[in-house]
Order: structure tokens, then C-alpha cells, then sequence
């Protein structure tokens, strides 16, 4: 309804402006009509920028001046131009933080602009604030007619400045919305891609599989063209898994040397260019990438990916940088649960070998200890790792005599077992085809043909007559057996030679002992007499032979538990050592 008005007043300024003249009252009268206009234009409907050109527009027509320009604060500190009118056109579009007067500025004075915006013909600048906080800035450039800035038009400047306060800060409210907004639409489309992703990696059982997925998947979503991804090795080393590089391009991998280089990367993206000198930064700069980006993982770099241009030209920013890290550690966990699942595999596969290895070699001990008419015998064997390379067996002779053996194969497991069911069957077929000393020879001269030079197998053989009660015996270089006499000294078996394997050409003697009832005759491997404690210290010797007197009046198969109990009670939590292997003859 005040158009109308407002139309005659206008007329009525410009005449009085055209003859010279300017009434305060009409003055007046244009400024508030101004305001009004600037006012309506705030709360329009238009776009942000054109309400704020508008309303430029009307502070110039207002004071008549030849160019202006309304800068507003951004998040960061600087000032960019919103509006400008009159400027040059390579006028830059934005200030940096600090470039303005902010202390007067903040206490909402005009103050003479800073060298930067002189340059472009402002002479005055109007800040536009809020809650003590400055929002923005008006600069205003000379007026018409060489008039300067009065008091007058610096209080209309205030006006104005007050009047914006409240909508420029409305639309940065709003502005910022939009950015978060943004932002909050680019993190829920990147949790879409990586919880798709992330599913996809934990079917997949492939190593390669994982890299042309994850690198598929980058490539789409950051809009480039080629991408490498490098993951360590075993080793130290980094294989390149590459999309989008020309196919004549042979299989990129970095030697420990070159991938110690990328592990003293810091994170954060890197500039191909600004890489140390070297054949990955050659050829990464030769396959047209633009950016490296490390994956560290607990301090150390375990992968990294190198990115080509984007189709849009658009910068990495930090959205991408943590996609990019988060779906690099994805795919890094699922190459580690791959590897760890084909050790686990192996470990699996292993375990079955080593159980059919200890049923194999479980059946070549004797399923039960014989009958031998005056004489009670038993027999134990335990392992230190699933299979051993202890030894005992008793083998039937001519005669009604018995052959008992007991051996140990240097060193433990797999190996050991090995040689020892090699020397079980040539025991087998060589015992009573000759005497015990010649039977020495012969084994002797099969393991030093057969094995290593650093193998070997100590081995002692004895031959029973049940009848005479005599035992003959051949020791090589085995653990002295103990004989606990009944009524009178005790004594050890030591007639024999060498171990068997290491010396080519040897002689060995061969023992005799005779037994009565209650004598025991305990035949023992070092698993038992160098058995440690705690404290490191051995089982030895003595303690075997205080083992065998408590047992003594005892069964054979008592004697074999007692002493095995004794031993494993003595080494305690740390457990065994070595392989254990008793046998106990116990005359009735």
C-alpha cells in the first residue's frame, strides 16, 4: 500500500538532486525507502546469491557509488566475494584469514580497507555483525560527483549493516546445512559401497580376487581411471595388483629394498611427483598416476594405493582419503584372514599327516609285551611331539630265547621317526641271523649308508635265555640300563661300541649278565635321565635307580609307570624334552 508513496517521494528526491539540491528530509526519506527495499530483498525468495547482488545493488544506487563489493566469512577464516560490482575482472575471489582490520571491524567501526582491496578502488568498509562476531564485510567504492563518506552515510552503511546481520547469518546457517548435508550423503553412500564390499570380501578365498575387487571398486566410486594396489609380501617385498594400465605393462613388484622406502611414507596422500627418486616413483609417473595414498595398520605400512586423474578434475578430498583408508584396511584384513585361513589349512593338513604318522608308528611297537616263562616284562613309550624317534621291541628267537631292543634316533619328530621305522624293519630282519655283535655291524653299516653324517641312532640289543637266566647284551652308545639287584650292588650295562651311523668302519663287544629272581633290569633313553626340572636341573642317574627301589617287589608294568610318573613329575609344568622310552625285565 505504500508504493504509491513511496513512487512520489523518489520523483520528488531525484528533481531536488537534479537541481542541486537534497533536502534532509527527503534524504532521509530515500535512505528508509532503501532500507525498506533492502529488507524485502533479504527476505525474498531468490537464490542466495542473487539476494545478495540485489541487495548490493540497492546500498549503491543508495549513495551512488561506482563499484562495490559484499564479502562474506567462510568456515575457515577467509573472506569470500559474495557480490562485487565495478570490479576489475581478474579481481581475486576471495581474501585470506587476517588480510582485514578485524579488531575494528569487530566492534562493528568502518576502517579504511587493507592494501589488497584498495588496489581494486574501495575506500571504506562496513562490517556486517552478529553477536560480536563479524560476518561480513561491505566495501564501497567512490561516490559520484568526487562526494566523500559522511557521517550521514556512514550511519545508513550501519543501518544496512544491521538490517543484513540477521539473513546473511540465516543463509550461512543454511549454507552450512547444505554442506553437512552433503557431506552426511557422501558418508552414507560410501557405508553403502563398504558394507556391500565388505561382504564380498569375506566369501572371497583369493588372494587377487580381493585386489581386483577392491581396486574395481575405487575406481568407480573416486571417478578415475587407472589405480594400483600394493600389499606386502612375505619378506618385505610389495606386489601391485593394476587396473587401467596399458596391457604391454609388465607385473609391477617392489624388492625389500624399494618397499622399505614406502614404508617410511607418512600417512596421508601423496603427490606422485613428490616422491623420493627411485623405481616406484619412475613407475608410477610412467603409468600416468597422480597421487599414492599408505595404509598404515599398528604403525607400520602394510599396503598403498596410487590413483590415477579423476575424470572431474576434482581434488582428493577428505571424504575420499577416508574411504580410500577404510576400504584399504578392509581389503588388508581379508588378504590376512585369507593367508591365516591357507595356514590354517596346512596346520590342518599337517595334523592329519603327523596323526596317520603316530597311528603308523604306533603299530610298530609290539601290541603287547610276551610271556617269558621266569620273567615278567613290560614297556612304555612317549613321544615328545606327535611322533618320535624312540624304539623298543622284542622279537622272538630261536630257542625259545627273546631279543629285546630299545633305540634312540637323534633328534625328535618327523625325521626322527623316519630312521627309526627304517631301523625297526632292518632290526627286524637281521636279529637272529647272526651274533649280537655282528648284528651291530651290519645296522652300523646300513644308517652310516643310508642317513646324514650329523644322524645317528644309540641302540642297546639284548638276547634273552630264559632258561639259563643269562642275558646277552650289545650297548651302542646307548644310556647304560640299570640293573637293581635284589640282594647285592647294583650295576650298568656298558659293553658294546660306538653309536650307530657316524663311524664307517667299527667293532663292538658284546656284554653277559645273569639274573636272579627279584633283580629288575630297566632299560631307559636320555628322555628320562636328563629329564630337567624347573631349575634346570637333570633327573639323572640316581634318581632313576631311587625310582626303580621304591618299585622294587612291584609287576614290571608298575616299575614302567612309576618311573615314567617319576619323571614327568619331576620336569614339572615345562613338560618333556625329548621322546621317553622305558622297558623294565624283572625276574620272577
Amino acid at each position: 500500500m505504500h508504493l504509491p508513496v513511496v513512487f512520489q517521494y523518489q520523483r520528488a528526491l531525484d528533481e531536488f538532486r537534479r537541481e542541486g539540491r537534497e533536502p534532509p528530509l527527503l534524504k532521509r526519506m530515500s535512505e528508509l525507502i532503501s532500507l525498506l527495499d533492502l529488507t524485502t530483498t533479504l527476505d525474498s525468495a531468490l537464490p542466495g546469491e542473487d539476494i545478495l547482488d540485489a541487495a548490493l545493488l540497492i546500498v549503491l544506487g543508495e549513495l551512488q557509488a561506482s563499484r562495490g563489493v559484499l564479502l562474506v566469512r567462510k568456515p575457515d577464516g577467509r573472506f569470500d566475494f559474495r557480490a562485487s560490482r565495478g570490479l576489475p575482472a581478474d579481481a581475486p575471489r576471495d581474501l585470506p584469514a587476517g588480510s582485514l582490520p578485524e579488531t575494528a571491524l569487530m566492534a562493528g567501526e568502518t576502517a579504511p580497507p587493507p592494501r589488497a582491496l584498495a588496489a581494486l578502488g574501495l575506500e571504506v568498509l562496513c562490517p556486517v555483525t552478529k553477536a560480536g562476531r563479524v560476518l561480513a564485510v561491505i566495501g564501497l567504492g567512490p561516490r559520484a560527483g568526487g562526494r566523500g563518506y559522511g557521517d550521514e552515510e556512514m550511519g545508513f552503511l550501519r543501518s544496512v549493516a544491521a538490517c543484513s546481520a540477521t539473513p546473511i547469518e540465516n543463509g550461512l546457517i543454511y549454507q552450512e546445512l547444505q554442506r553437512v548435508n552433503q557431506r552426511l550423503s557422501v558418508k552414507v553412500f560410501q557405508l553403502r559401497n563398504l558394507f556391500d564390499i565388505s561382504r564380498e570380501l569375506t566369501t572371497s578365498f583369493e588372494e587377487d580376487g580381493i585386489r581386483g575387487l577392491v581396486t574395481t571398486t575405487l575406481m568407480g566410486h573416486l571417478m578415475v581411471s587407472r589405480c594400483s594396489f600394493f600389499t606386502r609380501e612375505p619378506g618385505g617385498s610389495f606386489v601391485a595388483h593394476e587396473r587401467g594400465i596399458p596391457v604391454d605393462s609388465a607385473p609391477f613388484r617392489l624388492g625389500p629394498d624399494e618397499g622399505r622406502l614406502v614404508e617410511t611414507l607418512s600417512p596421508g596422500p601423496k603427490p606422485v611427483a613428490g616422491l623420493p627418486d627411485g623405481p616406484f616413483r619412475a613407475r608410477l609417473l610412467a603409468t600416468r598416476m597422480w597421487v599414492a595414498v599408505p595404509l598404515p595398520i599398528g604403525g607400520r605400512v602394510e599396503g598403498l594405493f596410487a590413483l590415477g586423474e579423476r575424470a572431474s578434475g576434482r581434488a582428493f578430498d577428505e571424504e575420499d582419503q577416508d574411504f580410500v583408508l577404510t576400504l584399504g584396511r578392509q581389503a588388508l584384513a581379508a588378504i590376512e584372514n585369507v593367508r591365516l585361513q591357507r595356514v590354517r589349512m596346512e596346520k590342518l593338513r599337517q595334523d592329519r599327516e603327523l596323526q596317520i604318522a603316530r597311528e603308523i608308528q604306533q603299530s610298530l611297537f609290539p601290541s603287547s609285551c610276551p610271556a617269558v616263562p621266569g620273567f615278567d616284562v613290560a614297556a612304555a613309550s612317549h613321544p615328545c611331539y606327535q611322533v618320535g624317534g624312540d624304539l623298543y621291541d622284542f622279537i622272538p628267537l630261536e630257542g625259545g630265547r627273546l631279543a629285546l631292543a630299545v633305540a634312540d634316533v637323534s633328534g625328535k619328530g618327523t625325521p626322527a621317526s623316519i630312521l627309526m621305522a627304517s631301523l625297526h624293519a632292518s632290526l627286524r630282519a637281521l636279529a637272529g641271523t647272526s651274533t649280537p655283535a655282528r648284528l651291530m655291524e651290519r645296522l652300523n653299516a646300513f644308517i652310516f649308508a643310508s642317513t646324514q653324517a650329523n644322524k645317528y641312532v644309540t641302540l642297546f640289543y639284548a638276547e634273552l635265555d630264559p632258561a639259563s637266566r643269562r642275558l646277552l647284551y650289545v650297548n651302542a652308545g646307548h644310556v647304560p640300563p640299570f640293573v637293581f639287584r635284589a640282594g647285592g650292588p647294583h650295576e650298568r650295562l656298558e659293553a658294546g661300541g660306538p653309536v650307530l651311523g657316524l663311524l664307517e668302519d667299527v667293532a663292538f663287544e658284546v656284554g653277559e649278565t645273569s639274573l636272579a629272581s627279584g633283580d629288575i633290569v630297566a632299560v631307559v633313553t636320555d628322555g628320562a635321565t636328563e629329564a630337567s626340572s624347573p631349575e634346570d636341573v637333570e633327573f639323572g642317574d640316581d634318581r632313576v635307580l631311587d625310582a626303580l627301589g621304591v618299585a622294587g617287589g612291584r609287576e614290571a608294568e608298575e616299575v614302567v609307570t612309576g618311573l615314567v610318573a617319576a619323571v614327568r613329575g619331576w620336569a614339572g609344568p615345562r613338560g618333556c624334552s625329548d621322546d621317553l622310552t622305558a622297558l623294565v625285565l624283572r625276574a620272577l
